[in-house]
């Protein structure tokens, strides 16, 4: 059976979001085909991502993907990162996340943005940019759903079989039908 991705790639859409300016957005095969070039992060950041990340771990591209749309919007981001690599072992050992948040503050303020938006990013799959505008560059690949992906689908608009409007619901027979009819 052909999935959704296959289906909207083969269909030639993949070409479209190109032109549309949504490369981010396109499966792995395009980028693996050399379509899209995406700098490595530096090993750092790849670090960082991995400290955030846990046991879950985060797919390369994500990270390198973080990385190149971060450094648009906050200056100094290979220097923060190495401050907020220091810092996390004390950040770590304080119990209550607003804690965690305002200790990292009284450090430096571009720490605690650096720690939500990196979070953001390798959870949830949105990075803002300068003008606070989200951006998704990625779905399936995000740490909360590996996570959960052994246990829970990803969400998705198309909840049914391909098609499943077009049937006619199924007929339940409720309590109480054979009397009122």
């Amino acid at each position: 059976m052909l999935s959704r991705r296959e289906f909207f790639v083969s269909s030639g859409a993949g070409v479209m979001l190109l032109t549309l300016g949504a490369p981010t957005l396109l499966p792995k095969a395009l980028a693996a085909s050399g379509a899209l070039e995406v700098p490595v992060a530096p090993a750092p950041f790849i670090a960082l991502a991995d400290q955030l990340s846990g046991q879950i771990g985060v797919d390369r591209e994500l990270v390198n993907i973080v990385h190149q749309k971060l450094q648009l919007t906050l200056p100094g981001l290979d220097t923060l990162v190495e401050q907020l690599l220091a810092a996390l072992p004390e950040v770590s050992a304080v119990n209550a996340p607003a804690d965690r948040l305002q200790l990292l503050a009284s450090k430096a303020p571009d720490l605690k943005s650096l720690f939500l938006r990196v979070n953001t990013a390798l959870y949830l799959g949105t990075v803002e940019d300068a003008e606070g505008v989200r951006e998704c560059v990625a779905f399936e690949s995000v740490a909360a759903y590996q996570a959960v992906s052994d246990f829970v689908e990803p969400p998705s608009y198309c909840t049914g079989s391909p098609n499943f409007w077009v049937n006619p619901p199924a007929y339940a027979l409720q309590e109480d039908t054979e009397r009122h009819a």
